[in-house]
């Protein structure tokens, strides 16, 4: 009886430990809130798959709070849920990932020199492709204005050196390519096929392609500055690909959860096991973490010495990260609504997280160097505009047209000139060090056009994206 009792007080001992912990994690999200003024944070940690942790802090939107129903937009994390269907096409034998593009996407959509016989499935999900495709990808990510069949912008790709290279370099796309690849092969698109083959068996009921929910749910993006949200909120036309999905954290934590379940029978064990092993070397580092190898969505790298799959999904106001040690089977999920340096607070809270799950004795002491990469970041002040001013309204406003980028709108009302290029829109601001105009269709993003005139003809040429031609 007293060795039960001793067991007993050592079991209510540890779990205290625990929730002490993880009480300092509730602790620091609040903190974080408070001192960077942090809308809203979800967090959800899962062990061996039962779920070990889930929280939300704040607010989602400005009339409700962030909780589990919250709908968290997941950027670049949608990666993985794409290299999975790839690869359970390549594991069908469907595919293969040693196939050239041109077998799934004629080369007759692509400029003469591009060489897609040479470029291969594996080349798209490992980033080595070596090509580039501004349009496309500005395209489905911010202006929403694009063609019903994508492969349509694929006569504006370019090798991003002057010949064909490997070089690892990570853009959307390689994935925007495995989406048409994906309706290819199956005739449903990417979206369909992702549903019915990965949410459905895993049990993501609140998971989608789609904005198909109340938007007085949606975590909305907000930045240090102001409470109130930006521009930079997604819209049906620009879930892509490479970056197209709405979760939940439960949604998230069941994701996280076939890697951290020996025994889980969602998903094919060998097919996982194909899936996260075809990776390619890259060797680089995002603060205290190692980025060692990439493929399918997933970095696998380290985090403080100790060995990681992870991945970042970033889109200016929706900042997250999810990660998994396959060692001790521990994975997580951090959501951060805000811009500035919402990317590397969640990176700090995945890293509480897991050293308070170690039971990390330094944990504070360790936690703190994040500081470091993060505070310099807020003590930027927002920068100043000034509205951009053209004496001769007519000739500026009007329709604009670029084979790459579509139809740019100016317009003038009494606070000075707007652009609008597809769903975006922003002030003109004055461009004093290069004489031109300043467009923020995204916050904290420049965009720099200049005017130039041929003939009596107005032109605005965008950086060094091209040119508009008045219609």
């Amino acid at each position: 009886m007293k060795r039960i009792i001793i067991l007993a007080v050592i079991l209510l001992s540890t779990m205290a430990g625990k929730s002490q912990n993880f009480t300092k994690l509730d602790s620091l999200s609040n903190l974080l809130i408070e001192k960077y003024n942090i809308q809203g944070i979800g967090i959800i940690g899962v062990q061996n798959n039962k779920v070990v942790y889930q929280k939300a802090f704040g607010k989602a939107n400005l009339t409700n709070d962030f909780s589990d129903s919250t709908k968290i937009y997941i950027a670049s994390n949608t990666k993985a849920f794409v290299g999975l269907a790839l690869s359970k096409l390549a594991f069908e034998k469907k595919i293969d990932y040693s196939d050239p593009i041109s077998k799934y996407i004629p080369s007759t959509y692509f400029p003469l020199n591009i060489e897609v016989d040479k470029i291969t499935i594996r080349n798209l999900m490992q980033h080595t492709h070596g090509l580039s495709n501004d349009p496309m990808v500005f395209r489905t990510a911010y202006s929403g204005e694009f063609p019903d069949d994508l492969r349509g912008l694929l006569k504006f790709t370019v090798y991003r050196n002057e010949t064909l290279s490997y070089d690892f370099k990570y853009s959307n796309l390689g994935y925007l390519f495995g989406g048409i690849i994906i309706k290819e092969v199956t005739g449903q698109d990417w979206r369909d096929y992702v549903s019915d083959n990965i949410f459905k068996p895993i049990g993501m009921t609140e998971t989608s392609a789609h904005i198909d929910f109340k938007r007085s749910l949606e975590a909305l993006p907000f930045e240090h500055f102001t409470n109130q949200p930006i521009s930079s909120r997604k819209s049906e036309n620009t879930l892509h690909s490479a970056g197209g999905i709405y979760s939940t954290l439960g949604d998230m934590g069941k994701w996280i959860s076939i890697f951290t379940d020996e025994n889980q029978t969602s998903i094919n064990p060998k097919l996982l096991t194909d899936y996260l092993s075809d990776r390619t070397v890259v060797v680089n580092r995002m603060g205290p973490f190692t980025m060692d190898e990439y493929g399918n969505g997933w970095i696998y790298g380290t985090l403080m010495g100790e060995k990681l799959f992870f991945h970042f999904g970033s889109f200016n106001g929706y900042e997250s990260i999810m990660a998994f040690q396959p060692e001790n089977k521990t994975g997580v999920f951090v959501f951060v609504n805000e811009r500035v340096g919402g990317q590397r607070i969640s990176a700090m809270l995945s890293a509480y997280y897991y050293l308070i799950m170690s039971n990390d004795s330094n944990a504070d002491s360790k936690i703190q160097m994040f500081s470091q990469f993060i505070d310099p970041m807020y003590e930027k002040p927002k920068k100043e505009r000034t509205f951009f001013s053209y004496e001769n309204v007519d000739e500026l406003t009007g329709t604009y047209f670029s084979p790459k980028y579509g139809n740019l709108t100016v317009d003038k009302n009494s606070d000075g000139y707007t652009f609008s290029l597809g769903r975006l829109k922003s002030f003109a601001y004055l461009d004093n060090e290069n004489n031109g105009i300043i467009i923020e269709w995204t916050p904290g993003i420049e965009e720099h056009f200049t005017i130039s005139k041929n003939q009596g003809k107005v032109k605005l040429i965008y950086g060094d994206f091209g040119e508009f031609i008045k219609k």
